[in-house]
């Protein structure tokens, strides 16, 4: 017979009940590319159009002398942003979109996410009533108690699942009268 304490050990020769862990995955893909897609905007414009943003000249002077020393500056803002701090900026974006495209290649290769269907748990239809419910879940609670099961590693695991699904899958105001039958009786009215 197993301690309660045993439930909450690790045994790498059981089969433990697999958690879907692939949200996790979605999850960094929409942080990275919170961090990635700015990060690379700021790299691409600072390549395009340069560190400094040239000031044109006021009045709008259209002579030779004019001209070419705008592009001077052109060239000058565009050539100053090659120094370290850019090339460092330019391998941690890469470095992040190297581990974003990781993330793509995992989720693409999710064959199927686990649900947690209260209904599908429970043995009913969807459409069930609460008698149904109650119903199933007290034949399968029956069935599937760790105590009937002592020699299943994963009744514990599979009996918490049940009883998370029996809860998800009545309604509220049903769940608060099941917690307290004597809400509408007073406490007066006994003879003690």
């Amino acid at each position: 017979m197993s301690s309660f304490s045993d439930n909450f050990k690790r045994d790498e020769e059981e089969d433990m009940l697999e958690y879907d862990d692939s949200a996790f995955y979605f999850f960094s893909i929409a942080v990275l590319s919170a961090i990635v897609v700015p990060m690379t905007w700021s790299i691409l414009s600072l390549m395009i159009w340069g560190d400094v943003q040239v000031e044109t000249i006021s009045g709008g002077c259209q002579c030779v002398r004019c001209k070419a020393m705008l592009t001077i500056k052109k060239k000058q803002a565009r050539s100053k942003i090659y120094v370290k701090s850019f090339y460092f900026r330019v391998f941690v974006a890469g470095f992040f979109w190297y581990i974003w495209y990781l993330n793509a290649q995992m989720v693409q290769s999710i064959e199927n996410l686990q649900s947690f269907d209260p209904f599908a748990i429970l043995q009913v239809e969807n459409e069930a009533t609460i008698r149904d419910i109650k119903k199933s879940y007290r034949r399968l609670s029956l069935e599937m108690h760790p105590d009937k099961n002592p020699e299943n590693p994963l009744a514990v695991q599979e009996f918490i699942r049940l009883t998370k699904a029996y809860n998800v899958s009545l309604p509220k105001n049903t769940l608060k009268s099941n917690k307290s039958p004597f809400k509408h009786q007073s406490f007066l009215h006994f003879p003690y």
